[in-house]
C-alpha cells in the first residue's frame, strides 16, 4: 500500500500539471501554441493511466474504473488513445502510411501520405477536458484521503 500511496500522490501532481496547462491554454489564440499545449495536456493526463515502474509494482497504473466517471470515459479513452497512438508512440496501425513512387526529370520521388490528427476537434473539447480532469483529480484525492485515514496517528506511517 505504501508504494501505491506514493504513486497516487505523484498522479495527483500530474493532474495538477494538466490543470495548469488548461489555464495557460486560455491565454492563447495561436493554433501552433494551442496545439503544443493540447499535446502536453493529453500526455500529462494520460501518464497516471500508463504503465509506471515502481519497486513493488512493476507496472502500476491508475485504474480508469476507480477514478473516471462513467459519463466521461469516452473522452478519457479518446485522450488516452491519442497519447498512445500519436503523441508518445508512432503507431503504424493508426497512421496507415502509404508511399507512392513518382518519376520526374529522371529522378525517383517517394512521397508519403499518412493519417494525421485533428487538433481543432480536440481544441473544441477543452471545456470537457477540464471537467474530466477536475473529476478525476477529485476522485483520486478521495482515494488518497482514505489511505491517509488508515495511517497510524503516531510515528512515520510510511
Amino acid at each position: 500500500m505504501i508504494e501505491k500511496y506514493y504513486f497516487y500522490r505523484l498522479y495527483s501532481i500530474d493532474l495538477d500539471t494538466v490543470k495548469h496547462s488548461l489555464c495557460i491554454i486560455k491565454r492563447y489564440r495561436r493554433k501552433d501554441v494551442r496545439y503544443c499545449l493540447l499535446r502536453d495536456i493529453v500526455v500529462s493526463y494520460s501518464r497516471p493511466f500508463s504503465g509506471n515502474k515502481g519497486v513493488a509494482w512493476k507496472n502500476h497504473t491508475l485504474k480508469k474504473k476507480e477514478v473516471v466517471p462513467k459519463h466521461l470515459r469516452t473522452l478519457h479513452d479518446d485522450l488516452f488513445n491519442a497519447r498512445n497512438q500519436l503523441f508518445a508512440h508512432t503507431d503504424f496501425t493508426y497512421r496507415r502510411p502509404k508511399v507512392a513512387k513518382w518519376r520526374m526529370l529522371g529522378r525517383k520521388w517517394f512521397p508519403m501520405a499518412f493519417r494525421g490528427y485533428d487538433y481543432d476537434k480536440l481544441d473544441a473539447r477543452v471545456t470537457e477536458i477540464e471537467t474530466l480532469v477536475k473529476s478525476v483529480a477529485e476522485n483520486l484525492q478521495t482515494e488518497i484521503n482514505k489511505m491517509e485515514e488508515s495511517f497510524p496517528n503516531h510515528g512515520n506511517p510510511l
